[in-house]
Order: C-alpha cells, then structure tokens, then sequence
C-alpha cells in the first residue's frame, strides 16, 4: 500500500500540542516523540506545515531545525476550532 497522510495525527493537532507546550519551538523529535512516531515521521509534518506557512523554522547550526508556529497557523486553529 503507497504511504498516505497519517490519521494518527492532524495537523490541527500537531498546532495545538505547539501551542499548549510552554516551549517556544520544537525540533522533529519532540514532535515525533508526543505522537509516538520515528523523527522522520516528525520531519515530515513539520516540513508539510512549514510548505502550508503553519511554522516556520530556523537552523541555529548542527543538525537541529527548530519550528514555530506562525499566525497563520494560529489562524488555522481558529477556523478549524470546530471542524
């Protein structure tokens, strides 16, 4: 079967475990691990969203990417509150 979107996790929910963490941004692994999935899984989310401008990243140096998330992933969270 060809890989598809993961139903254990949407985006939406992605956002909101960003935005109830009392840290400010988030590497692949953390992501990952919240949800139980390996660091290329949280790779690819947070790549995803960044290419949707849900966050953005930075690169300090390494081999860390540290993602945020923008207002129009605030926006996004809003307009799918009850959806």
């Amino acid at each position: 079967m060809p890989p598809g979107p993961d139903p254990a996790a949407t985006p939406r929910e992605i956002l909101l475990f960003m935005t109830q963490s009392p840290d400010p941004a988030f590497t692949a692994a953390e992501i990952a691990e919240e949800f139980d999935k390996t660091r290329q899984w949280g790779d690819q989310q947070l790549k995803k969203l960044e290419s949707d401008g849900l966050v953005q990243s930075k690169n300090p140096g390494g081999r860390a990417r540290f993602y945020w998330i923008t207002s129009a992933g605030q926006q996004h969270l809003i307009d799918t509150r009850n959806g």
